[in-house]
Order: C-alpha cells, then sequence, then structure tokens
C-alpha cells in the first residue's frame, strides 16, 4: 500500500471521530513587496504641516523635541493588587487619541479583559484608560483607545526609506522614560516568514510598540524585537496602516476579538501551507536515507551527531524550524513549523529495550510544544503501522485542538523505522496553529519524501 494512502487511512478514517471529540470539548511565502502603500493623506496632522527637522548635530534633539509628545507608555495592571504587571511603549496614529503599539504589550488585557486593564502616561504626567480596539497577531500590531487623549496622530510613511538612512527610535525602556536611540535602516531582513525592517540601534525591554520615525518625523516602523548588540527589528508602517483602515473605533467584546484573531490565523496558515505544498520539497541524505531538508528561506536549519554512554545509543540529527513563531499570549505561540530526523543506532543493547528508546522518544518529541489548559485540549493520539516499498514505520500521530480560535489545530507526527534491530529513523513533524486539512496535507507530504536509498 502506499504511504500517502496508508497516512490518509489513518487520519482521516480514524481520526474524524477524534477530531470530533475534541470539538465536543468545553493570512505560503510572505509577501516580499514591501506594506508600504497607503493613502497619502492618512494619519497626517491637520494642525502641523510636516517638516523635516533640522539635519546637523542637533538632529536627534530637534527629534525628540518637535514628537516625543506623540509618544506615550502603556502599562498593563493587574486589577487585584493594582500593580503593573507589565510595560511598553505607543504611539498616536490614525485618529487623535488613537494608540498603536505592540499586540504582545497588551496581550494580558486581549485574552483576561476581567483580570487586567491599561492605561497611558505621558511624559508630561498626564494619565487615563486604554480601551482595546483591534489587533492584527500575525504581525504583532494592537490599536486602542486612549480616553482623554486628544494629542494629534503622528504621519505614517507611504515608502521604505533608502538603505542606510537614519533613523529615530523613541520609547520607554526599563520604566526609566522616555528615550530617544539613533540608528540606521538597514533594509528588510532577509530569511523571514513576515515582513521586518532592519535596525541598527538599541531597542531595549519597555520600548516594544513605539515608534521609529525619519527625519521627517514619519512612521517608519514599530519597535518590536532585538537580538542585541544594535540589532533589532521593526513591523514596517504599511501594516499599521491596513490595521486602522479595518479598525472601526468600536471596541470589540471577547467572542468577537477572538473570532478577528481566528481570520487572521486561519489566512495565515492557508497561505504557509499552499505555498509550501505548490513548490518542490527539498530533501537531504542522512546514511542512506533520504529526508525532508529546508522546506523554505524561512526555515533554519541544523545538525550534529554526538555518543548518549548512559544509553549506549548513538545520535545522527538534522533539525528544522521557522523562527518567527506568533505570539498569543505567555503561554501559547502559533505558526510554528518544526521537524527532525535522528538516526540512531546501538552495538550493544537489545532489540527490545532498543526499541523501547524509541518508543519513548515518538511519545515525547524534543519539539513538543507549550500551552496551558485555558488555550488548548491535551492531546489525543493514534498509533499505527506504514509500509512503503518495504520500509517499515511505526508511526505515532497526535492532535489538540485550540480552545478559543475555532478551527485550529496543534499536532506532531513521529515515523519509526522498524526495519533494523539495533539501528533507526525516527522523523517528527510539529505543527502548531493549522487547521485540519492542512495538517493532513502537510503530515501526508512530509511522510511521503521520507525514502531509504539514494535520492
Amino acid at each position: 500500500m502506499r504511504l500517502e494512502v496508508c497516512l490518509l487511512l489513518l487520519m482521516c478514517l480514524s481520526w474524524p471521530a477524534a477530531a470530533q471529540q475534541l470539538d465536543r470539548k468545553p493570512e505560503g511565502e510572505s509577501d516580499r513587496q514591501a506594506e508600504w502603500q497607503m493613502d497619502g493623506q492618512q494619519a497626517q496632522d491637520p494642525n502641523r504641516p510636516l517638516q523635516p527637522v533640522p539635519a546637523g548635530d542637533g538632529n536627534t534633539a530637534s527629534v525628540y523635541a518637535y514628537w516625543a509628545d506623540r509618544v506615550v507608555q502603556i502599562q498593563v495592571v493587574d486589577l487585584q493588587s493594582q500593580s503593573k504587571s507589565g510595560i511598553g511603549s505607543g504611539f498616536i496614529a490614525g485618529q487623535p487619541g488613537w494608540v498603536v503599539s505592540n499586540y504582545h504589550v497588551i496581550a494580558e488585557l486581549a485574552n483576561q479583559p476581567g483580570q487586567y486593564e491599561a492605561k497611558y502616561l505621558t511624559e508630561d504626567g498626564r494619565s487615563g484608560r486604554l480601551q482595546l480596539l483591534a489587533v492584527d497577531v500575525v504581525h504583532d500590531l494592537a490599536v486602542l483607545l486612549a480616553e482623554g487623549l486628544e494629542t494629534q496622530p503622528l504621519a505614517l510613511s507611504s515608502a521604505a526609506p533608502p538603505k542606510g538612512t537614519r533613523l529615530y527610535s523613541l520609547g520607554y525602556p526599563y520604566d526609566i522614560g522616555l528615550t530617544i536611540v539613533e540608528g540606521t535602516y538597514n533594509g528588510l531582513l532577509e530569511k523571514s516568514l513576515y515582513e521586518k525592517l532592519h535596525f541598527t540601534g538599541s531597542i531595549n525591554p519597555g520600548m516594544s510598540g513605539g515608534p521609529a520615525l525619519n527625519p521627517a518625523g514619519e512612521v517608519v516602523g514599530i519597535n518590536v524585537s532585538t537580538a542585541g548588540n544594535q540589532v533589532s527589528f521593526l513591523v514596517p508602517s504599511g501594516f499599521v496602516a491596513r490595521l486602522i483602515a479595518d479598525t472601526t473605533g468600536q471596541a470589540p467584546d471577547q467572542d468577537a476579538l477572538n473570532a478577528m484573531i481566528t481570520r487572521q490565523l486561519q489566512h495565515n496558515q492557508q497561505r504557509i501551507s499552499e505555498t509550501l505544498l505548490a513548490s518542490t520539497e527539498p530533501v537531504t541524505t542522512l546514511d542512506g536515507y533520504t529526508v525532508p531538508g529546508a522546506l523554505a528561506d524561512y526555515i533554519n536549519c541544523w545538525g550534529n551527531s554526538q555518543q548518549d554512554w548512559r544509553d549506549d545509543l548513538s545520535q545522527v540529527y538534522y533539525r528544522c524550524q521557522t523562527q518567527d513563531d506568533i505570539f498569543l499570549s505567555g503561554a501559547l505561540y502559533t505558526g510554528v513549523i518544526r521537524y527532525q530526523h535522528d538516526l540512531l543506532s546501538t552495538e550493544n543493547l537489545h532489540p527490545l529495550r532498543f526499541y523501547r528508546q524509541l518508543e519513548q522518544r515518538s511519545v515525547y518529541p524534543q519539539l513538543r510544544l507549550d500551552g496551558d489548559e485555558q488555550s488548548v485540549t491535551n492531546y489525543q493520539c493514534q498509533t499505527g503501522f506504514l509500509d512503503e516499498s518495504g520500509l517499515v514505520f511505526k508511526s505515532t500521530f497526535c492532535v489538540r485542538r485550540y480552545l478559543n480560535f475555532t478551527g485550529l489545530y496543534d499536532s506532531y507526527l513521529t515515523l519509526t523505522s522498524l526495519n533494523e534491530q539495533q539501528a533507526a529513523l525516527q522523523s517528527t513533524l510539529v505543527l502548531a496553529g493549522f487547521s485540519w486539512a492542512n495538517t493532513e496535507r502537510l503530515g501526508t507530504r512530509f511522510i511521503s519524501s521520507i525514502r531509504q536509498g539514494a535520492k
């Protein structure tokens, strides 16, 4: 029986009932065109014509003096302790009183609105409540309404600056007050699933959600993350423009917010799946086996070998994963693709003991995902056997359902070859936040790419 048919029988015939049981419980490849196009008048300050600040030695000071009043600190406050549980930054954009920040800054508010509230603080001492209006979890963005804050918005840049352009990042690092950091724009981040800008400058904790401005005071990007040593990343302002255009100004209730996030995640996983399935799957070799290699330029792969003297096992491994997981909460990341191939062998273990080692690895793969009982169901697992031209596998397939985002699942599939008594190939595919149909399609293709013999 062909391998693809075996998997479909395993997943389609054995698993619909399991999927129904789970359901009974309680935006391919990233668009590499820059997301800069927007209405040139959108988010312009109607009361202050946009003018470049003076260049020269006083440039950074001038940018700060001219635009700092548009940047706020955001505090997420635990209602029971009345203490801040997290801080970040934001800026006025779109309309007077609309604050843009990162989703991860206000995620506690989005996930547990009854336990947390958010407020803003300005550099001149004003403060007030923030109300969540809209999010884009794929690009880590949020729009909030600042009560009592009528400050005019910053303009959003409608074109990518030339590489090497001086930029100015503003925010509230480490809760020590508003800070400006001068740096350089170094183009789009290469080999990234989601479009990000490479900013050479120090973005520190607390600055997330703040703006990075060009000398004219236009927002080029939004502070989102850093790799340290002045290697930092920005969300392009075009994604802010798109989110603002889709924001109604009315705060959604929890069901509407979850539905908004679900649509974004569903669209994103469909885009990724279609691109991967439409391309020729790269393969690599591992001591006589042909296995899936780096499936896309945004998937990072590495390998090594090691000897486990305690368990008398030799291991050669090849592991791959995406680097752009989507943050939903402190306990849950999604949009994840991880896979590994382990060639395991022993010289002295009895075949039954060697098999037990393989069994334990298949049930508890090293690439397993996080999650909590508020986010996902427990895993349900199914085992079976597959045979492709004499290459026999034992398969373990486990799946869990997202509680708040309908139609999305986490899964892992482990295949263990059984043809030899003291050597085996063990391959695992982990997917987080994919539809049932795409889980099947990607799993089927993964298995069909494993062969014994030359490429």
